[in-house]
């Protein structure tokens, strides 16, 4: 006998009712078996006891040795860099750093001695800014007093406070063995003030520098990159006995041969230089020129334009302008149009009108200012290095 369809559909009601509560049971007992486990699972865990920090005790004495080294003489360290201008898409003049390399604080008279490859663009190509940079990011104009391209030595000299001016501890080089500990501290790749450490590889060994060499290196496996050179190299009591200048690598950075120019050889550079420059005996102003490429992008009309003066020269006491930068944008010094009446258009001609006076003349100097034109008064100097006006 058939069912009726309302008992089909009783039936089917049913078997659902039944499978759900089926279902229901399963998930309660199968959060229940999870439940145990975790709980199970935290209890069995053995309880958690923090490590003990082992004191450091007392630091070696060598690693106090390089410490008080590096904290005596980063002080006399300094970043040098040269810095050109380039227009934008829109037009407008921008800052932009050409090279950049180390420097040494040489006196509290603010000269720096650092390698002439650091600012050789500088000054072959009379870009305008040489710039250098303390520990704190106070920076500098620096001027290009000169050069002894043998040993690859250039000086500068900046107007700094004196509490910057912490000159090196000079030490000697003619004694150094192979084997001696040194330390060589500089800029590599931006990275400011870094210590490197190594020993003496080599005495009086020669290289071949930019176009040149030079002779009497000393050869250090003291890590020494692209931005090291001028920095200083240092002996186990912390006193300069070398320039790092140049590596040997076949992919340009540090492989372990390292060279720098001897003290001795230092110390007869910068003295020459500054014998050289204290002997100039042409009259100038005191400052220096924008250079060519420059005045053609940015000459505002017939003239020279000042691009840096000297601190204290009669150009500063007078009141002339240079160029500078602000907001990464340039600012024109003063463009000079006559000197005594005379027109000077370009660099030649200033020259040749200044060699006309001596030391302690008096010469009248018309300039543009923005819209203005000015006749300024000054007393011409000694000249204080080549290149200056």
């Amino acid at each position: 006998m058939s069912q009726t369809p309302s008992s089909d559909r009783e039936q089917h009601v049913s078997g659902a009712t039944a499978n759900g509560w089926l279902v229901v049971m399963l998930g309660l007992l199968t959060a229940a078996l999870l439940y145990r486990t975790v709980i199970d699972g935290m209890n069995s865990r053995p309880d958690y006891t923090p490590r003990v920090v082992t004191p450091r005790g007392d630091l070696a004495e060598d690693e106090k040795t390089s410490i008080a080294i590096f904290e005596n003489a980063s002080p006399s360290v300094v970043n040098v860099r040269t810095k050109g201008y380039r227009r934008d898409f829109y037009g407008r003049v921008l800052e932009e750093e050409v090279s950049s390399g180390t420097g040494i604080v040489w006196d509290e008279s603010g000269y720096i001695v650092t390698n002439l490859h650091v600012v050789e663009t500088a000054v072959t190509q009379k870009i305008l800014d040489l710039e250098v940079v303390f520990a704190d990011n106070q920076a500098f104009d620096a001027m290009f007093i000169g050069t002894v391209s043998a040993c690859d030595i250039a000086v500068l000299r900046i107007k700094a406070p004196a509490s910057l001016l912490v000159p090196v501890t000079i030490g000697e080089s003619h004694d150094l063995r192979v084997g001696q500990r040194v330390l060589a501290i500089g800029n590599p790749f931006g990275l400011d003030r870094t210590l490197s450490t190594g020993v003496i590889g080599g005495l009086d060994r020669k290289i071949r520098g930019r176009g040149r060499d030079i002779n009497g290196m000393i050869q250090t496996d003291a890590a020494i990159n692209p931005g090291n050179s001028g920095g200083p190299l240092l002996d186990s009591a912390g006193r300069l006995i070398g320039v790092n200048t140049a590596i040997v690598s076949a992919s340009g950075d540090s492989a372990g041969l390292g060279f720098a120019v001897p003290v001795e050889r230092v110390l007869d550079a910068v003295n020459s230089i500054l014998k050289s420059a204290s002997a100039a005996g042409n009259a100038a102003m005191g400052i220096t020129l924008l250079d060519f490429n420059a005045r053609e992008n940015f000459l505002p009309g017939p003239g020279v334009i000042i691009g840096g003066v000297y601190p204290n020269s009669p150009a500063e006491r007078s009141g002339l302008r240079g160029s500078r930068v602000r907001a990464r944008q340039i600012e024109l010094g003063d463009l000079i149009t006559h000197v005594n009446g005379q027109s000077c258009e370009t660099e030649q001609q200033l020259r040749s009108i200044l060699s006309e006076f001596a030391v302690g003349d008096d010469v009248e100097v018309s300039i543009v200012r923005g819209t203005a034109r000015l006749n300024v008064r000054l007393q011409l100097y000694r000249r204080p290095a080549p290149g200056t006006f």
